[in-house]
C-alpha cells in the first residue's frame, strides 16, 4: 500500500527539479543544434571521420545530411495496414508445475475497402520441457530475458503470419511493430549460443518479410537513444571526456560545467529533433552502428528515422520508427511507412491505432490472469495431480488484516 500523504513533502521538490532539467535541455539544445549545422554542413567528411575512429560511444551512421527533412504524403486507399503486440505470464517460482504463457495479439485493416478486419489473438502455454537442453540451462539463470526474447520472436512470427493471410495482389501493405528491431536485450545475455540462435530466428524472419516484399517499420513512443547526439559529442570532442551523465540538473556540478555552454551528455535525440521538424515531417533517415547489427543478414539491418507526430492542437510528440535497410533505401517504401504511420498516429490520437488495438487483443489482465491459474489447477486435479503453491503466495492471496 502507497500512503500518498507521507509523498506529499517529498513532491515538493519536483517543480523546482523539472523547471532546472528544462532550463539545461534549452541550453544543450541551442548548442546541439549549432552542432548539427556543422556537421550537415560537411556530413559526408563526419561519416568518414566516424568510420575511421571507430568511436566506443554508439553514434548515429549518416546516409544522408542529418538536416534533411520531409512532409508525409498521403497515405494509399485502399491497403493493408497489420500489426501485433504481445503480453506474457512470466515463471514464477511460487507456483508449480514451472510455465510461461505468451499472448499474442493481432489485428489487419483493410482501409478504403468493406472488408472486416482481424482482431483476435493466440494464446501460446509453454513449459520448459518444449524448449531443447539449450534453453533449459538458461530458463534457471535469466528467466525474464528469454520469454521476453521469445516474446518478441513470437509476437514478428504472428506478424509476418498475419501479413500472409491478409495481403491482397496488388494492393499495398505495411506491417508495423511494436518496439525496436534492434535485439539489443539479447547482448546481455551470458549464454553466447542462446543469444547467437535467437538472433539467427529474428533476423532469419526479418528476411522473409523482405522476400514477400512486405514492408516492415516499428514504432518507439518516446524514445531514449541518443545516437544523434553521440555523434555530435563526437563532432564537439565530447565524447573523449569520461565526464559525468547530467540526466538531470541536480547532477551538474557548477563548478565543472560552461553553465551556457553545457556539454550535451544526458541530452536525447528526441530533444534535438523537436526543434528541428515541423509538425508530420520526418527526419533523415539514419543507419545503426550496433554491433549486434554485423549478425543482421546484408539488406536487413536496422535504419530509423524520427517523427514528429501531433497528439492535439497543442501537443505533440516525437517518435522513432525503425525500418529494414532493404526498405530505407527504397523512398517510396519509406514514403508510404511515413504515411501509414501518421494516419494511424491521426486514428489513435497520437499513437498509431492499430499498435494500441492489438495491445489490447494481447493484455492478461489481473483477473484473466486469476483465471488461467484457476483452470491450470482444476485440469491438474482432474488428473489426480496438485499444483502446489508456495506459502508466500498463499499468503498474498488472503490477506489476514
Amino acid at each position: 500500500m502507497l500512503d500518498l500523504r507521507q509523498l506529499r513533502d517529498q513532491l515538493g521538490r519536483v517543480p523546482e527539479t523539472q523547471a532546472g532539467t528544462r532550463d539545461l535541455r534549452e541550453k544543450q539544445r541551442r548548442r546541439a543544434l549549432r552542432a548539427l549545422q556543422e556537421v550537415a554542413d560537411e556530413w559526408q567528411r563526419v561519416q568518414a571521420r566516424v568510420q575511421q575512429t571507430q568511436p566506443g560511444h554508439l553514434v548515429a551512421a549518416l546516409r544522408s545530411s542529418p538536416t534533411m527533412t520531409a512532409a508525409s504524403s498521403a497515405r494509399p486507399t485502399p491497403m493493408t495496414v497489420v500489426s501485433t503486440d504481445g503480453s506474457q505470464i512470466y515463471p514464477d517460482r511460487h507456483i508449480e508445475p514451472t510455465y510461461f504463457l505468451l499472448n499474442i495479439g493481432r489485428v489487419a485493416f483493410q482501409y478504403g475497402t468493406t472488408e472486416s478486419p482481424v482482431l483476435d489473438a493466440v494464446p501460446d502455454l509453454r513449459f520448459p520441457s518444449d524448449l531443447n537442453d539449450h534453453f533449459d540451462e538458461v530458463l534457471s539463470t535469466m528467466t525474464t530475458e528469454v520469454v521476453s526474447a521469445l516474446r518478441d520472436e513470437q509476437e514478428l512470427a504472428e506478424l509476418l503470419r498475419l501479413a500472409r493471410e491478409t495481403h491482397v495482389p496488388g494492393r499495398p501493405i505495411v506491417a508495423l511493430a511494436d518496439g525496436t528491431l534492434i535485439r539489443w536485450m539479447l547482448r546481455g545475455m551470458q549464454n553466447r549460443a542462446v543469444e547467437e540462435e535467437l538472433i539467427e530466428r529474428y533476423t532469419g524472419m526479418l528476411r522473409e518479410f523482405r522476400e514477400e516484399q512486405f514492408p516492415i517499420a516499428s514504432y518507439i513512443s518516446m524514445p531514449g537513444n541518443t545516437e544523434l547526439v553521440n555523434l555530435l559529442r563526437f563532432h564537439l570532442d565530447e565524447l573523449e571526456e569520461e565526464a559525468p551523465h547530467p540526466a538531470t540538473v541536480d547532477e551538474v556540478n557548477p563548478g565543472e560545467v560552461d553553465e551556457e555552454e553545457p556539454p550535451l551528455a544526458g541530452l536525447l535525440d528526441r530533444h534535438v529533433f523537436a526543434s528541428v521538424l515541423a509538425r508530420g515531417e520526418r527526419s533523415a533517415v539514419f543507419g545503426s552502428m550496433s554491433r549486434i547489427q554485423r549478425q543482421y543478414p546484408e539488406g536487413n539491418e536496422i535504419c530509423y528515422f524520427y517523427l514528429h507526430v501531433p497528439v492535439n492542437d497543442h501537443e505533440s510528440e516525437i517518435a522513432r520508427v525503425e525500418i529494414p535497410a532493404w526498405v530505407a533505401d527504397d523512398r517510396p517504401l519509406v514514403d508510404l511507412v511515413h504515411a501509414v504511420v501518421m494516419s494511424e498516429c491521426r486514428k489513435g490520437e497520437g499513437y498509431p491505432l492499430v499498435l494500441s488495438e492489438a495491445h489490447e487483443r494481447a493484455v492478461i489482465r489481473a483477473p484473466e490472469r486469476d483465471a488461467f491459474q484457476r483452470l491450470l489447477g482444476r485440469t491438474l486435479r482432474r488428473a489426480g495431480l496438485s499444483s502446489p503453491h508456495s506459502q508466500k503466495r498463499r499468503s498474498k492471496q488472503r490477506p489476514r488484516v
